[in-house]
């Protein structure tokens, strides 16, 4: 398995964007999702996602 860590500050929404695009590039290279874990604490946003 391998992770990446995705981090974001201020909005969600550019958060949940990149996010988003992190898992359609994993998906288009031929990964597979495990788990994608998700925290949020005042203007902070941060997931870990497992994949192999």
């Amino acid at each position: 398995m391998k992770t990446q860590i995705i981090t974001g500050f201020w909005t969600a929404k550019n958060f949940v964007e990149r996010l988003n695009a992190t898992l359609d590039e994993l998906e288009t290279d031929g990964h597979e999702i495990i788990e994608v874990q998700y925290n949020d604490s005042f203007f902070s946003y941060s997931a870990l996602i497992l994949y192999k």
